[in-house]
């Protein structure tokens, strides 16, 4: 055809198109539901005080109380989770992008908690105000609390605000927007008083699956000019995770630097790893302590397979740990990983362990939770289980267990009940005289040795008990130690009492 033929018939078609006046073009989709968000965000900003009002909120002061529930950390692995009071003291320097933390609480098995968290620009610091040590955080815990600024009860809207080209409505009052780093937030707003309710993020848990988290406002009360809530709840896969009340919020204080500053003679501590650091510290023939990160794992090298004591963190702990183990022991298949407990942190990284084949070693009391936990969906990031599909082996223990083959023997002994939980596994290798132990007795890398928990009495005296001829105890947390390091812990417990 030639050229000047199809311009005729490019003009001819034009002539034939209906004529749009500007700005009389007909909505999309899209630009309806960003109408219909942005009217019920307007409406939850006057709610709140009004775009001004919100505006010259610099910083925000908070004094609460309340209950923690102790959801992957409980006695026992079912419901109903047992509880630990909390205590909060927070400063939100909303302007200068800093932050203060102080939290006192206690785990099971009577570990006192008392944390300062330090945040200041691209720097956040956990001070341990009770052995004195003062550890920078992972670039991972950096974002999640850049991340609370903005999600700030003070600051939510006005971020949703600043996201504008991502708003769109969800219907019924609700609207969703993209935060700056990636996250997807929905947020509710009540009908009447068009204040927020709640707002929701979904995402990978590597217990749960695809799990929603959600943050909960309630009892909102003037200050100053604007209404911020005093309850504040938290759930995590529609399970009751913290319900805190504030008994007291100021704005606009003007706190000083010294309230951003870590407290003078503090030691400085060593930030732990990423997951994905893996450390191999040979502890004797064919037995490693798999490190480098928060949580360690114990590797026996058998004569025709591999057992390996925890599977913690995530699946990317666990590829990164079973790349390592190919270098030290190539060849050779993970037979057997034993699962010391139910706590989540330890458990994160099984799946990958049932994927690859490895008969998991467990309590009775545990197997279940396992099999649900190798049951859950990730559909959002589908891990090495769900790209792998398969039923968890498993063999049970009950008071002791025993693996050999001559040249190596683990025993693996339930240490519970214990007042950490009910049902724990360690494991003692008679030959090296080594017992490798969870969260009953850990030495952080920095710092002075802990004073003894009710739970590491319970523990040293279970060593007694077995008549288990122990010289080194290998952690899941922290650094190597001795029985010397027992013994120091649990006289500065009694002298202290």
């Amino acid at each position: 055809m030639k050229r000047s033929s199809v311009v005729a018939l490019s003009v001819l078609a034009l002539m034939a198109a209906p004529i749009v006046e500007a700005g009389k073009q007909t909505p999309s989709a899209s630009e309806k539901s960003y109408r219909e968000a942005r009217k019920v965000l307007d409406a939850g900003i006057e709610a709140m005080g009004g775009l001004q009002a919100l505006r010259s909120v610099k910083d925000v002061s908070r004094t609460g109380t309340g209950t923690a529930y102790n959801q992957g950390q409980s006695l026992k692995a079912d419901t109903p989770y047992t509880t630990r009071p909390v205590k909060l003291a927070t400063v939100t320097d909303l302007a200068g992008k800093r932050g203060r933390l102080e939290l006192t609480s206690a785990f099971p098995g009577g570990f006192d908690i008392r944390i300062l968290g330090v945040l200041k620009g691209d720097t956040a610091t956990s001070v341990n105000l009770i052995t004195h040590v003062a550890t920078p955080l992972s670039s991972a815990s950096l974002n999640i609390q850049k991340a609370g600024f903005r999600r700030d009860p003070a600051a939510l809207l006005l971020t949703a605000l600043s996201r504008a080209e991502t708003l769109r409505s969800l219907g019924s009052g609700a609207i969703t927007f993209a935060d700056s780093d990636g996250a997807q937030l929905a947020v509710y707003f009540d009908p009447r008083t068009h204040l927020v309710g709640k707002y929701e993020t979904l995402g990978d848990n590597p217990i749960l699956g695809d799990a929603l988290t959600e943050v909960v406002f309630s009892d909102y009360r003037r200050i100053g000019d604007v209404k911020l809530p005093f309850r504040v709840v938290n759930r995590t896969g529609g399970e009751l995770v913290q319900d805190v009340s504030y008994s007291e919020i100021k704005i606009n204080t003007n706190p000083s630097d010294s309230t951003f500053e870590v407290p003078a003679g503090m030691e400085n501590g060593v930030a732990a790893g990423p997951a994905t650091n893996v450390e191999m510290t040979k502890l004797g023939d064919g037995v490693y302590l798999a490190g480098g990160s928060s949580h360690n794992s114990l590797l026996v090298v058998f004569n025709d397979h591999l057992l390996l004591v925890e599977g913690p963190q995530s699946d990317e702990r666990s590829q990164a740990v079973m790349a390592k183990l190919a270098e030290v022991a190539p060849g050779k298949p993970i037979r057997y990983l034993v699962s010391t407990h139910h706590h989540w942190d330890h458990l994160s990284g099984i799946r990958a362990y049932v994927a690859a084949g490895a008969t998991i070693v467990t309590t009775a009391g545990d197997k279940n939770l396992i099999e649900r936990v190798a049951a859950t969906q990730h559909t959002i990031k589908p891990d090495s289980l769900s790209l792998k599909p398969r039923k968890p082996a498993f063999e049970t223990l009950t008071k002791k267990k025993v693996f050999s083959d001559g040249a190596h023997t683990v025993e693996l002994y339930d240490l519970g009940p214990n007042s950490h939980c009910t049902e724990i596994v360690a494991a003692y290798l008679p030959k090296e005289k080594l017992i490798f132990v969870s969260d009953l007795f850990s030495i952080a890398t920095s710092g002075p040795i802990p004073d003894a928990s009710p739970s590491t009495r319970e523990f040293a005296s279970k060593i007694k008990e077995l008549g288990l001829e122990v010289e080194r105890i290998a952690p899941a947390h922290g650094k190597m130690g001795t029985m010397a390091d027992l013994d120091k812990a649990l006289g500065a417990r009694a002298s202290a009492d």
